[in-house]
């Protein structure tokens, strides 16, 4: 079942947050005051002042400029203050703000995120500053504080926004807290249960699943399945599938393929999925039915082609299965591949009934005076034919090629070479037979019968 749930949700989460944080960064004096909710006018002077400033060199798209203007502003208030007391308009958390939001458009996250970070020190109450160190943080990777960050501009914004918990949820998710995700989900969920989006469902699905709660996240999974629609409705019912599979509900699994099977029966993905499952319960007939309607609706792969020809040859259909081996033998391009091919196409030319075709097959087969096992097989072929005396070389040769299956080899060798009344040949044979145990008595007991007859 590996074809299944082989999918990430960092890159949709990703953009998601990405898409949200590219307009948390507020530039304008107006936007910078509204954004840390305060009005411009209660700014110490001097600050509206130098707003005025970096606001036209942000609008210039400056973003140097105001960075050098905002930093020489502060110089004049001396050495940063080591602790948040005090008035000074220089180091006023406004002025850290602003810093910090030209450091996010100049993409220097780390400067971005000490500025920030001052900010809030200084007031812990601006939710705008939470957010863009929030920002910068998530940006740099540190997606666990980016996490801390967002729940700490939810808790501190007098309006309480649902989608700052789910950015907190969905940053700790990135970050692999899933406990800590799936405790903000849950937060969210129970506070703002009329701002629900169905995407947020899902990604509190994703961090249950991570967290090995499966069977918490069923019921769920279902409730999604419902919700969507097309290709992401398909994407939920791949997932259940899977999950199906990965708790050993085996039954549920198998029914679950078979009514999406006929739900969409155009789909091939469920055959395919339904065919593994049956094959995997040991249900080789519902799994062969399964492949040959999968074969109809999309090309098979060659793996699948041979599943669907070792299918119908176990299941007594060889005739289905001997084209494709035909096929694939003419495909080979490795010794190895082109062995189990011949030999599979051989087994299935011997249940048709045609000796002669599984014959002529190994006959055409490269270096086949090399491989005992082909050779045995050849032997065999030429002793059902009743052709002795081609038999008895053949296992003869067999013999001597392989020590592995030497014994069966010699015995073979004598009863071929007894049927084509070649005795002393058939002696020998028998002779050499009994040096191996698993072949001992049989070769003595046609040892003893050779002798009475002669």
């Amino acid at each position: 079942m590996k074809s299944l749930c082989q999918f990430s949700i960092h890159p949709f989460i990703d953009r998601c947050i990405a898409t949200a944080l590219a307009v948390m960064v507020l530039m304008t004096l107006p936007g910078m005051a509204a954004g840390a909710g305060q009005d411009a006018k209660e700014l110490p002077a001097a600050v509206r002042w130098v707003f005025n400033d970096v606001g036209r060199l942000i609008d210039q798209k400056n973003y140097d400029a105001a960075v050098k203007r905002l930093t020489e502003f502060q110089a004049k208030g001396g050495p940063e203050p080591q602790t948040a007391a005090g008035d000074d308009v220089h180091h006023h958390p406004m002025v850290y703000f602003a810093l910090g939001n030209c450091r996010l458009y100049q993409e220097r996250y780390a400067q971005a995120e000490a500025a920030l970070a001052q900010a809030v020190r200084r007031q812990p109450d601006l939710t705008a500053a939470w957010l863009n160190l929030a920002k910068a943080c998530y940006e740099q990777g540190k997606h666990a504080a980016a996490a801390d960050h967002f729940r700490e501009a939810y808790d501190r914004c007098a309006e309480k926004q649902p989608e700052h918990l789910y950015y907190s949820a969905a940053a700790d998710l990135m970050a692999q807290n899933y406990k800590a995700a799936i405790d903000t989900f849950e937060r969210l969920f129970e506070r703002h249960p009329g701002k629900i989006q169905l995407s947020w469902k899902s990604h509190w699905v994703h961090a249950l699943l991570a967290d090995g709660q499966a069977k918490r996240a069923l019921p769920h999974i279902e409730a999604l399945i419902a919700g969507h629609t097309g290709e992401e409705r398909v994407r939920w019912q791949e997932v259940l599938l899977y999950q199906y599979v990965q708790l050993k509900m085996t039954a549920k699994a198998r029914g679950y393929a078979r009514a999406l099977t006929r739900q969409t029966p155009a789909e091939p993905r469920w055959w395919k999925m339904s065919a593994q499952l049956d094959l995997s319960d040991g249900a080789y007939a519902d799994a062969l039915a399964a492949m040959t309607i999968y074969g109809y609706l999309t090309p098979l792969s060659e793996e699948e082609r041979k599943l669907w020809a070792d299918l119908s040859l176990q299941l007594g259909i060889p005739g289905q299965a001997a084209p494709i081996y035909e096929k694939m033998l003419a495909d080979a391009d490795d010794a190895k591949g082109m062995k189990e091919m011949l030999k599979n196409l051989v087994t299935a030319y011997r249940r048709l009934g045609q000796p002669e075709a599984a014959l002529a097959q190994l006959d055409r087969a490269p270096d086949l005076g090399k491989d005992p096992e082909l050779l045995m097989l050849r032997a065999d072929l030429l002793y059902e034919q009743k052709r002795y005396d081609e038999a008895s070389a053949a296992y003869l040769r067999a013999a001597r090629e392989d020590h592995s299956r030497a014994g069966n080899a010699w015995l073979m060798a004598g009863y071929a070479a007894w049927q084509a009344n070649d005795i002393d040949t058939s002696r020998r044979a028998f002779t050499k037979a009994a040096d191996f145990k698993p072949h001992r008595q049989r070769a003595l007991l046609a040892m003893r019968q050779l002798q009475k007859i002669n």
